[in-house]
């Protein structure tokens, strides 16, 4: 009998090693960023330099034996590097936007600083609004520090 017992609560304990949970950014990098390695379609990824549309998000699976967490997207899409980012690509038939230098970038009020912007990739899909403060209306306000370009606001899904 005791054996039998043994045996049942083994088979529940590593039977329950894997779960599926909700796609939800903040609360995975709370939770799972420091302690588990990040899969995003079989591709070892950083969740902190990734953002991710939450509509094309198939399955976020975790393994707890094996300290992995692995995301698999209904369909596999290119990330664009926000290094590469450029006023002119967004207003392409504006010649006086495509002028203008990005000198800050805020995704979902983290702002990315130099080292940031080369690590950090972004799904196209994934971004809900982006708007464009100008040089001259921060160095306005009261900001505390004068910029010498915009700033451009992102936010996503």
């Amino acid at each position: 009998m005791r054996i039998f017992l043994l045996l049942l609560i083994l088979t529940l304990t590593f039977g329950c090693a894997t779960r599926n949970i909700k796609y939800d950014r903040n609360k995975i990098l709370e939770k799972y960023s420091a302690d588990y390695k990040l899969f995003v379609d079989n591709e070892k990824m950083n969740l902190e330099t990734l953002f991710l549309n939450k509509d094309n998000i198939e399955n976020v699976q975790i393994n707890k034996r094996t300290q992995e967490l692995k995301i698999t997207q209904l369909k596999p899409t290119e990330l664009f590097a926000i290094k590469n980012f450029r006023l002119d690509s967004l207003f392409p038939d504006r010649k006086i936007e495509a002028k203008r230098k990005i000198d800050l970038i805020i995704i979902d009020g983290i702002p990315m600083t130099d080292s940031l912007k080369e690590k950090t990739k972004i799904d196209l899909n994934a971004i809900n609004s982006i708007s464009i403060i100008t040089q001259e209306k921060m160095n306005n306000s009261t900001f505390g520090r004068r910029y010498d370009g915009d700033l451009l606001l992102i936010t996503t899904k």
